[in-house]
């Protein structure tokens, strides 16, 4: 007779062997932009999709799910778990089919497309360059719309994704996939909007505040008056992180650095060795890579690779510190998990861990303790550095605002007039006015609508935690740089738990209260 704990057994010895196939085909295809790889992560992911979408088996795991009453709690966390999984899958073949082929020519166009800018393809990290450097206006309008110039590419397949869903939502009894989605993943959507909205109006008077002064330099810099700032004048395609301008930014700390020594030196002040990471990582640029950044665990077993296209600036560095973060939490798992719950907690968890090193970059200790930048240097800085830091943080709570209520809005009605709708939300929470007579789908040229469906409010819980997190650590220990102590308290009381317990619960055990937005805001005040 089959039990729980057998139904475990068998369907982890099913799945795991293709999630590690499924993972090294995904990383091929960014590597490579191999049409063989897009292929072939299609095929497994369908063969994923048809082993959860299978009825009998979700009735089965719902029923042991609903009667609960387990002896053994991890066994019971991994039947909610399966629960939640079955329950996301529930499609006929026919979807399943469809929506794996839609995600792989997403998935391919992001990786090879290369916008064109004065005739002539160029990477993301060339367009950002150009936004970042150049000064005449109508050279940064057009580096800013080559950065859009996959929305019209991709924006059909997106939206068929999204009725997609949503019909396969509804059958099974949801509003629509936003909300499905939410539900799944243990984040009650009352909830996130009720902090949403607390940290619209806790942030909106100190961006307003903050956005003003920056517009002040900006226009000194572009020499126009602030009425005339559109969003290439931003540095930034989305407007979500700060523009570097002035004297407050590292790059000339490690400016022709090795950016993988510099983070080594870091995580080993921590305790936590990513040496063997780095060495199965692609840390750089080249043609037909994806352009963007990712960690991803292969197999569960150590299998652990950072995928990046470094330069050696401020945004890389942080983004490197930002994935080795994704890269640790895995690493540091407790091995003796069942494989349901060798996993972070949640998505958003591993993501506080992510900004909180990534927000490292810009912190006086670590630039003087780890980079070895001139001390005196360093805290004649430190002022604006701390007001740096605080605007991007400020920034980047503003833009999550406008992708979450953005994609809610999309998938309660996919039909509406989403390109004007995109701006009205930039507009209100980013303060940014929209280009003149610019009707094109803005929208889809954010890999994460297209790519990561429902992911973006893990950003902005993830902050949250980040900044709840890292109280607690300062509280116990001082400071988290060249803090080996503040490192065992990541790994034994956060990263080794897993996925034993639900992600509020587990920050709860962590740090003894559940999520809270105070201390962000406190943060950003």
């Amino acid at each position: 007779m089959e039990t729980p704990a057998s139904f475990v057994t068998a369907h982890v010895a099913e799945v795991e062997p293709l999630m590690r196939e499924a993972a090294l085909a995904e990383w091929e295809s960014a590597a490579t932009g191999q049409p063989e790889h897009d292929e072939r992560l299609a095929a497994l992911r369908a063969r994923l999709m048809h082993i959860y979408a299978d009825p009998e088996k979700f009735a089965k795991v719902r029923s042991w799910y609903q009667a609960d009453g387990f002896a053994d709690p991890d066994l019971a966390r991994q039947i909610q778990l399966l629960y939640y999984s079955f329950a996301k899958g529930q499609q006929d073949p026919a979807t399943i089919e469809r929506i794996t082929q839609l995600q792989k020519e997403a998935e391919a166009t992001f990786n090879t497309f290369r916008g064109v800018f004065e005739g002539e393809p160029r990477s993301d990290n060339e367009l950002a360059r150009i936004l970042m450097t150049e000064t005449d206006s109508e050279r940064l309008k057009a580096a800013w719309e080559a950065t859009k110039q996959i929305g019209p590419r991709v924006a059909p397949t997106v939206l068929e994704l999204v009725r997609l869903r949503n019909a396969a939502a509804q059958r099974a009894g949801f509003r629509d996939h936003f909300a499905k989605s939410l539900e799944l993943n243990e984040i009650n959507e009352a909830r996130l909007f009720a902090i949403l909205d607390e940290l619209d109006q806790r942030t909106a008077e100190p961006f307003r505040q903050a956005k003003a002064e920056l517009d002040q330099s900006l226009a000194e810099r572009y020499r126009i008056p602030p009425s005339a700032l559109r969003p290439w004048h931003y540095h930034d395609p989305f407007f979500q992180r700060p523009p570097r301008i002035g004297t407050a930014t590292i790059d000339r700390f490690v400016a022709g650095r090795s950016l993988e020594e510099i983070a080594i030196r870091f995580y080993d002040g921590l305790g936590m060795d990513v040496r063997d990471i780095l060495a199965r990582s692609d840390l750089y640029a080249r043609p037909n890579k994806y352009q963007h950044a990712f960690c991803t665990d292969i197999d569960r077993k150590g299998d652990i690779r950072v995928m990046c296209n470094l330069e050696s600036d401020e945004r890389w560095m942080g983004t490197l510190l930002h994935e080795l973060g994704h890269a640790v939490y895995d690493k540091y798992l407790d091995p003796a998990l069942p494989f349901l719950l060798r996993r972070p907690a949640h998505t958003l968890s591993t993501e506080a861990i992510a900004m909180l090193m990534e927000r490292q970059a810009l912190n006086s200790d670590w630039l003087i303790e780890v980079v070895g930048a001139p001390p005196g240097e360093v805290r004649t800085l430190a002022p604006a550095l701390r007001a740096r830091q605080r605007l991007g943080m400020l920034i980047f709570v503003r833009w999550v605002l406008v992708v979450v209520n953005f994609e809610r809005a999309m998938y309660q009605d996919p039909e509406q007039d989403l390109d004007t709708l995109w701006w009205d939300l930039v507009e209100r929470y980013q303060l940014v006015p929209r280009p003149e007579n610019r009707h094109a789908p803005d929208w889809a040229a954010k890999i994460h609508l297209a790519l990561y469906p429902v992911y973006y409010q893990n950003y902005i819980l993830g902050e949250l935690m980040a900044s709840q997190l890292h109280r607690s650590i300062i509280a116990r220990f001082g400071q988290l740089v060249n803090t080996p102590a503040a490192g065992r308290f990541l790994i034994e009381e956060l990263f080794r738990r897993g996925a034993r317990a639900d992600w509020d619960v587990t920050l709860e055990q962590v740090t003894g209260e559940r999520l809270s937005a105070r201390y962000f805001a406190e943060d950003v005040a």
